[in-house]
């Protein structure tokens, strides 16, 4: 290779170099990111064979429908059935249809709005779960006597602290020596109520919820005093243990 062809090449080569190092490289594109999908969980709806099942008063599921704003579903209790093999003992647990219930995020005056209508009906209505602001609560009519019916049909306990149903009931029975209430919720680990009279001493009462339900520190209120300022506010009270 002559020298004059290498000086060529040589040049050519730092102009390409040159040419490669000034190119503007074409800024990277974020990616977009996938639309997230929302899967909505289907709740099963009361069918017509269950409303004839219930046997309620003719219009009543769908006046509550309409009030709440959502559909009937089904409500379950779970019942153990004896078998005769066991003269009586346990022998199996069966779902059966007890009620009916819907979503809604007004249930404090959906069950003020029909509790003295359905009791005379031998019918009760409650809060059977709670959404605690970010979901609905749900609402439960069923068959009972008196709301104390209620703890029983949910199985309300505390195993934690030894109380089972029957303990919890003696409880709130023997509260009602100094005030009077209306139990409107309750699901398998809480209670909730309100005064048709309240107590007159409520940070007396306060002491003795928070003894009998310390977890309710858990869920708002630390000290006395502030449970029962929120009993003042809400007319009610709240039992949980978690």
């Amino acid at each position: 290779m002559s020298a004059t062809v290498g000086k060529y090449l040589c040049l050519l080569l730092a102009v390409l170099a040159l040419e490669f190092a000034c190119r503007t490289e074409k800024p990277v594109e974020p990616k977009k990111p996938e639309p997230a999908v929302v899967i909505k969980t289907k709740h099963p709806v009361l069918s017509p064979g269950q409303r004839a099942e219930l046997g309620f008063p003719i219009d009543l599921i769908g006046q509550v429908e309409l009030s709440a704003g959502a559909e009937a579903e089904p409500f379950f209790v779970t019942v153990e059935i004896p078998s005769e093999n066991l003269k009586g003992a346990k022998g199996f647990e069966k779902e059966t249809l007890a009620g009916f219930s819907v979503r809604t995020k007004k249930s404090d005056d959906l069950i003020q709005a029909y509790r003295s209508g359905l009791r005379v009906k031998g019918l009760l209505i409650f809060k059977s779960h709670r959404g605690y602001g970010s979901l609905p609560d749900i609402v439960t009519v069923v068959r009972g006597h008196n709301s104390y019916d209620l703890l029983k049909i949910q199985g309300t306990e505390a195993a934690n602290y030894g109380l089972d149903t029957k303990t919890i009931i003696a409880w709130l029975k023997e509260q009602q020596k100094e005030s009077s209430f209306m139990v409107t919720g309750a699901g398998p680990d809480w209670v909730e109520a309100k005064f048709t009279r309240q107590p007159e001493n409520m940070k007396a009462f306060a002491k003795k919820v928070y003894a009998f339900a310390p977890d309710i520190r858990e869920h708002g209120p630390q000290t006395v005093e502030q449970i029962a300022e929120r009993m003042r506010k809400t007319n009610g009270f709240f039992l949980i243990w978690d």
